[in-house]
């Protein structure tokens, strides 16, 4: 069994734990006031719902105005959000209920808008009260692994996942770093590898990192080649109370392709060793599905809301056809 190459700095874990408070009304990491104002700017909003002078529920959101047509999605590196909410005690039939008022409430507080687009997060069990007020509900599913002891995780992985590790770390050693300027560097240098470039914003993206970092809530895994200490791939990865997500990564064309799975078995290790269940943070594509299932995990459902006007549906299809006639005659 490959075991951890760099043990979690101890005083950041520290630091973070101090931080981590379970409080119902930010139930991830994504809905702490420094990553909000981080991702989003400064532009983050909530509506909220009180009950006798206390807050039982808030629920983020942005604003982003295009065309005259207002919209609200998912912030920079912000992979899941909903609501949070504080359902008091009693028996379960009577906290449903409460939570559902209280969801329902929360919607309708939101202010008029042409688009609005959520992936709830894994303390939301099912996204019935959005469906009651007209929106749509959508399921993507992402794989998650208990933390076990090491052990345990290793003989649940497929024989061919367990193989490419071992044969990446024969080549690359894996070291834990705490510098976000450096992960971004070293991403942008692959894509420029691959006459690629980035569709995501690389300096918001940053910001997100540093601050998570600097809060003690993100790890950056490095593998280096262990015959010229070149870094060739890395992977930033985010914690909370109770979930370590995998976020990006990023790996050299001629790194192979074992390099990643390597490094993903560090961040296993050290989110079992934290107590945390590790959270592939969702399924996209077939190569997602055999690389992220190798390792033995369970699927779990995410729920997406989302809701559109006329005009908006409109304005969306008419891109998408400019989208198409471009990319035939280009």
């Amino acid at each position: 069994m490959i075991t951890r190459s760099k043990s979690i700095d101890q005083q950041g874990q520290l630091k973070a734990a101090a931080e981590m408070a379970f409080n119902k009304l930010t139930p991830t990491i994504f809905h702490e006031q420094w990553w909000l104002e981080a991702a989003t700017g400064g532009r983050v909003e909530f509506v909220e719902v009180t009950d006798g002078g206390r807050t039982v529920g808030r629920l983020p959101y942005t604003v982003n105005s295009r065309y005259g047509l207002t919209s609200s999605n998912m912030p920079t590196l912000t992979h899941f959000l909903g609501p949070g909410i504080d359902d008091g005690g009693g028996s379960e039939a009577n906290r449903y209920v409460k939570r559902h008022s209280i969801t329902q409430e929360l919607i309708r507080k939101l202010p008029p808008l042409s688009s609005f687009r959520q992936k709830m997060h894994r303390g939301v069990c099912d996204a019935l009260p959005f469906q009651a007020q007209g929106y749509n509900v959508q399921v993507q599913f992402t794989f998650e692994i208990e933390p076990y002891p090491d052990a345990v995780i290793w003989k649940a992985m497929r024989d061919k996942t367990r193989n490419v590790i071992r044969r990446a770390a024969e080549n690359f050693d894996v070291y834990e770093s705490s510098d976000p300027e450096a992960f971004f560097h070293l991403s942008a240098a692959h894509l420029e590898e691959r006459s690629l470039q980035a569709n995501i914003d690389f300096g918001a993206c940053k910001e997100v990192a540093i601050q998570a970092v600097t809060h003690g809530r993100g790890h950056i895994w490095v593998a280096r080649e262990s015959a010229t200490g070149r870094p060739k791939a890395a992977i930033f990865c985010v914690f909370d109370n109770s979930t370590y997500y995998y976020l990006m990564s990023t790996r050299a064309p001629d790194a192979g392709n074992g390099v990643v799975p390597l490094l993903l078995w560090n961040a296993i290790q050290s989110a079992a060793a934290m107590g945390r269940v590790f959270d592939f943070d969702g399924i996209v594509n077939a190569g997602s599905i055999l690389l992220f299932s190798g390792f033995g995990g369970k699927t779990s459902p995410r729920y997406i809301v989302t809701k559109a006007s006329m005009p908006y549906r409109v304005l969306r299809q008419i891109r998408r056809m400019d989208s198409s006639v471009t990319n035939t005659f280009c």
